[in-house]
């Protein structure tokens, strides 16, 4: 009696080590793709939200994955790439990494359209200019948020930008 009861205890130790290990692994942090970062990583900042989407330059930070909470960062360097400003005349313009952008906005509350956004110069391609160019073209909606101005273009992934200075004309 003595033997099965020792044979019990040990296989219920077993079977509770089995059940927790997958729980134990759950509780790590999944390592993110090569410039990848988690949405959480980037910081709130409440003044934000004050700032107007016309006339304040905004700094592209990356493409979001809202389901993921996840934020694919650009490939380049230097504040001036991935850059936007909308004006007072329904032009918006910008930057790429090497290149000059622009386009048209409509704005009605916080539904954006922009058409025709493009590059006007081709002093090089880079990696990610093409994605760019195609997600700002599909824009429907803006939100300035602390994390910043989101540019959706899907319904579950969106542009996110940060203000690099405010009213330029």
């Amino acid at each position: 009696m003595r033997r099965v009861f020792i044979f019990k205890a040990k296989w219920m130790v077993f079977m509770g080590a089995v059940l927790l290990l997958p729980l134990l692994g759950g509780c790590q942090d999944d390592a993110l793709p090569e410039g990848e970062i988690r949405l959480s990583q980037i910081p709130d900042d409440p003044d934000y939200t004050s700032l107007p989407l016309i006339g304040t330059t905004w700094k592209f930070i990356g493409f979001v994955d809202d389901r993921r909470s996840r934020v694919k960062l650009p490939r380049s360097a230097g504040t001036n790439s991935y850059t936007l400003v909308f004006h007072e005349n329904g032009i918006v313009s910008g930057r790429t990494i090497t290149n000059l952008t622009h386009g048209n906005y409509s704005l009605v509350n916080e539904k954006l359209s922009i058409s025709n956004f493009r590059e006007v110069t081709e002093a090089g391609r880079f990696p990610d200019d093409d994605y760019f160019i195609e997600s700002v073209n599909k824009i429907f909606h803006f939100h300035i948020s602390p994390k910043g101005l989101e540019l959706h273009h899907h319904s579950r992934r969106y542009l996110l930008f940060e203000p690099l200075d405010q009213l330029v004309f």
